[in-house]
């Protein structure tokens, strides 16, 4: 048997404009009285973007990887899916960066494991 998860929303979706200027620190917050631990996050832009996610407001700025040095997870550009990941209980803190000056929208929802 296999494992599958059934991932819902638990609440609404937040949408950020990515450009090569970091972006300030955004609240994300769910509306469910559930313990949040997972957001999908989507980059329909055409550059890839950093994203940082922290438990405390502000939420330093979201750094690239570089040669032997590392930075912050990388969400690639023209996804068509979004990837959950695991982020600190809602709600949590985020900012991000591109590395271009083209913007790229982001969007971000709290999501929570049903299974």
């Amino acid at each position: 048997m296999s494992n599958t998860s059934v991932i819902r929303t638990a609440g609404q979706t937040f949408a950020l404009s990515v450009t090569n200027s970091a972006h300030a620190s955004v609240t994300i917050n769910d509306t469910t009285n559930d313990q949040i631990n997972f957001a999908s996050f989507l980059n329909t832009g055409a550059s890839p973007v950093a994203i940082k996610v922290t438990n405390y407001s502000p939420a330093p700025a979201a750094v690239f990887p570089t040669d032997g040095t590392p930075g912050d997870f990388v969400l690639s550009p023209l996804m068509t899916t979004p990837i959950v990941l695991a982020v600190p209980t809602s709600p949590f803190y985020m900012t991000a960066i591109s590395n271009s000056a083209t913007a790229s929208i982001i969007y971000v929802t709290p999501t929570n494991d049903q299974s």
